[in-house]
């Protein structure tokens, strides 16, 4: 599925909403997120190392409280070919293997589908990224990305680069639609700056590819 065709099908056809309701307990710089999935579409992100792996199979089949609803989706969108890596979870397993073994990097996210009629919830659990591994590349073009950290904060607070022709894409539930929030023509940085909320990814379109830098520090935040 190509990003312009995600952006309208998913505006007109998500019954959920792409936030995310999360509680954030760490020590030092481990600890878990739990990020709730409301019935429908969700864009989440993943918001913390897991060392056992950062697959679709380990994030969300290890990481949903209670039973994995067969018909739970999970797509990653992969923006070097622009296209989503769709895994399905049924009989116990996301399939195909190949969708189930795909990594959701930390400070990146997939719109996660819930087929049921009431809330799931996705515990992430894993170290706090620092340093340079809580620095990101931004492509140029869409892709899907959240801050490194678990930290909510506004898009200009969490340090978010902001050139001319760069769009935020959030999604709305109230009105089922993307609220865009584009960046100032004139270098002024995010015009308004959107909230981003832990655990919540979104949509970024990038005119030219730059590096989202937070040399984050738990001891220094």
């Amino acid at each position: 599925m190509r990003t312009k065709t995600l952006l309208l099908t998913a505006a007109l056809s998500a019954a959920g909403i792409a936030t995310s309701m999360a509680q954030v307990y760490s020590v030092n710089a481990v600890g878990y997120v739990n990020t709730t999935l409301l019935p429908g579409f969700n864009l989440v992100s993943n918001p913390l190392d897991n060392k056992a792996g950062n697959t679709i199979a380990n994030l969300f089949g290890n990481g949903i409280q209670g039973t994995v609803p067969d018909g739970l989706v999970v797509y990653y969108y992969d923006s070097a070919t622009d296209n989503f890596v769709t895994a399905i979870y049924t009989f116990g397993i996301f399939e195909p293997p190949n969708a189930a073994s795909q990594v959701i990097p930390v400070g990146e996210g997939a719109f996660v589908f819930n087929p049921g009629t009431g809330n799931l919830t996705n515990t992430f659990v894993g170290e706090v990224a620092q340093g340079t591994a809580s620095n990101q590349a931004l492509p140029a073009g869409f892709s899907i990305k959240a801050s490194t950290v678990p930290v909510a904060g506004t898009a200009t607070e969490l340090e978010l680069p902001a050139q001319p022709g760069d769009v935020i894409y959030k999604w709305d539930a109230v009105a089922d639609s993307y609220v865009p929030f584009l960046a100032d023509p004139f270098g002024g940085g995010w015009a308004p700056s959107p909230n981003i909320a832990v655990g919540e990814a979104f949509f970024l379109f990038k005119n030219a590819a730059g590096t989202w830098t937070r040399d984050f520090d738990v001891n220094n935040p």
